[in-house]
């Protein structure tokens, strides 16, 4: 079993956020949890390790003014389901302005 390393909480969210690829708008699964550092997806397809993705996470409209969340992530790992029908990916972020965490603060209070 795999150490569980982080250093802060992941929050799952009690609502569907689609995440886009922003630069390809590929639609690229859901999120399963986050927290102002990092976030997991949980996709169809398997995203790539050590890769540099900018994410676009549809928000409810009834949450924040703002319709989309745009921020920039590194893939760290990537682990397949016993079917190897849905993959999880965990990413750490590495570039959100200062709404945007003010917003991914809002998700975990307002959501989970």
């Amino acid at each position: 079993m795999q150490n569980n390393k982080r250093r802060l909480v992941r929050h799952e969210l009690n609502a569907s956020i689609d995440v886009w690829d922003a630069q390809s708008d590929e639609h690229l699964g859901r999120l399963a949890n986050i927290h102002a550092q990092g976030l997991m997806l949980l996709s169809d397809a398997p995203l790539v390790e050590e890769r540099l993705y900018s994410l676009r996470l549809t928000l409810p409209q009834s949450l924040v003014g703002a319709g989309e969340l745009t921020l920039a992530v590194d893939c760290l790992w990537v682990k397949s389901s016993e079917d190897e029908s849905r993959h999880w990916a965990g990413c750490h972020i590495i570039d959100i302005s200062d709404q945007g965490l003010a917003v991914v603060e809002l998700l975990i209070s307002r959501l989970r």
